[in-house]
């Protein structure tokens, strides 16, 4: 096979197209394209960096294709490439553009006596993390013509500068630090390890996720990866890697502070978390997500679930949130079908929630799922307090004394709370479960046995007050406690006198009604 003479070596930190071009350029002083076609080598494949396509030009070339294969990106379909160990997607290249730092380029024609044919694209230039020169700590450079033979990158034509053209590049060129998210990226292709929560997913993953919290963290929350630029990709990238270092538990804080910044703000509610995470929720909850965005996504979602507002059933970022851990008022009220006023005020009676929670928004206070969602069904099967003797067969001051010692609570028990309706109910359970206890606890007779009377005759006989004889029923402090078949609910009980007369004494001080 015939050689190319005199030979032009590959420089290991250049990419396969920058060497095909100075080969070009080296040897007939002209374009990329009719180069290749001289040599019967397609654009297309080996900008795909097809293994063969890149073995024959080494060939040609007289040059060991492993170092030229190392620095190749292969396309391995489906937008999916593969870069020594490393696979990732196509957002992961610098593309179509073809970026560069203006002082490499000077400095590769400096003392050369081909400086046509000198100018390199490095390969770093053409990953998407990598926005400044770790040598010059140059902002890049991007460059496109909107032809079809961009994706040839060919400096020559995309950067037809002189030295002193590239030098005046170099002075209007934003200077600052390489990101440590680009060092990290560098470093991985090299085969060095990093942080473990950072190794443990693809290289593409942790970069976009690091770049798009870096992005609410740094430009807020309306920000829009459209319109940063170079420099603000970079800083941004920066800012969150000193939080993605430190795992899933260091991304947590970033978005505690992002809930914190949105609190100072003077923002409320606990739903509108684009409003408080910004575009990174916007690319993680997108229906046009189609590649799996890494770990990322499921630290987010528990820490939603953890810290915000949810409801059962909701797709909360691509998984439906099964009990919630934390839910607001409004969000309890609307799914137990009770008014959220209503709500907030019996959860202040039990103490659920401080006072306080009346001088903010339903939206703002957040309650324990679990615990709200049981006040709500209560509510719901609220059954007034002036209905209960109808229910229970019993007359109002006996009503009364159940609730005062707790055989049936109120609603609302707090004394400071005794407005509206849900203050005058009971839970309807509650009261079935009684009615079921009689039903199944006291033996039932036609007749009432010799000496039994019914609970009322007893606390006029004995004068012993009805809350003590209610508290000899039901803790079982009574022996002889008999239903009439014929008298149903509390009516229908009967209890004998002589054992209600030593009642009191019997009945230990924590059964005690605190009433008395």
């Amino acid at each position: 096979m015939a050689r190319l003479f005199p030979r032009l070596p590959f420089v290991p930190d250049e990419t396969p197209l920058s060497w095909a071009a100075r080969l070009a350029v080296f040897h007939t002083g002209g374009r990329l394209v009719p180069f290749l076609n001289d040599l019967g080598i397609g654009l297309v494949d080996l900008v795909a960096g097809a293994t063969e396509t890149i073995t024959r030009l080494c060939n040609i070339a007289d040059q060991d294709p492993d170092t030229v294969l190392r620095n190749t990106i292969h396309a391995l379909g489906e937008r999916q490439f593969l870069l020594r160990d490393e696979s990732f997607a196509a957002e992961m290249i610098a593309r179509p553009e073809t970026r560069f730092c203006p002082a490499c380029l000077a400095e590769d024609e400096t003392g050369q006596h081909r400086p046509d044919a000198m100018r390199r694209g490095r390969l770093i230039w053409r990953l998407q993390p990598v926005r400044v020169c770790p040598v010059h700590h140059l902002t890049l450079i991007s460059r496109r013509l909107n032809k079809w033979d961009d994706i040839a990158q060919d400096l020559s034509v995309l950067v037809p500068e002189d030295k002193r053209a590239l030098l005046a590049l170099v002075e209007n060129a934003p200077v600052q630090q390489p990101s440590q998210l680009q060092d990290y990226v560098l470093a991985r292709l090299e085969g060095q390890s990093g942080p473990a929560w950072a190794d443990g997913q693809g290289i593409e993953q942790v970069t976009r996720a690091t770049e798009m919290l870096g992005g609410v963290l740094e430009f807020g929350t309306r920000a829009k990866p459209a319109e940063l630029s170079m420099a603000d990709w970079n800083h941004d990238s920066n800012s969150a890697w000193s939080y993605v270092r430190q795992g899933e538990a260091g991304v947590r804080s970033g978005l505690e502070m992002l809930q914190q910044r949105t609190v100072e703000q003077g923002m409320v509610g606990h739903r509108n978390r684009f409003a408080t995470f910004g575009m990174l929720y916007r690319w993680l909850s997108s229906p046009k997500l189609t590649k799996d965005p890494g770990p990322i996504r499921e630290v987010l979602r528990r820490h939603i679930i953890d810290t915000m507002d949810t409801k059962p059933g909701e797709a909360l970022l691509g998984e439906a949130v099964g009990i919630p851990k934390w839910s607001s008022i409004i969000s309890i009220a609307k799914s137990g079908g009770v008014h959220p006023l209503t709500l907030r005020d019996v959860l202040i009676a039990r103490r659920v929630i401080l006072a306080k929670a009346k001088d903010r928004p339903y939206s703002a206070t957040l309650v324990d799922f679990q615990v709200g969602h049981e006040v709500a069904l209560e509510m719901r099967r609220a059954v007034d307090v002036t209905a209960q003797p109808g229910f229970l067969n019993a007359s109002r001051p006996m009503v009364t004394c159940l609730i005062n010692t707790g055989l049936l609570a109120a609603l609302h028990s707090d004394s400071g709370h005794k407005q509206g309706k849900v203050s005058r109910s009971i839970d309807g359970l509650r009261v079935e479960a009684l009615i079921n206890e009689i039903n199944l606890t006291f033996p039932k007779v036609e007749t009432a046995p010799a000496g039994c009377v019914t609970l009322a005759k007893a606390a006029e006989k004995n004068r012993v007050p009805m809350e003590i004889i209610l508290i000899g029923v039901f803790r079982h402090h009574l022996e002889r406690v008999f239903r009439l078949q014929s008298e149903p609910g509390l009516g229908g009980l009967l209890v004998d006198p002589q054992e209600v007369k030593a009642l009191a004494a019997r009945i230990p001080d924590k059964d005690m009604p605190f009433v008395l």
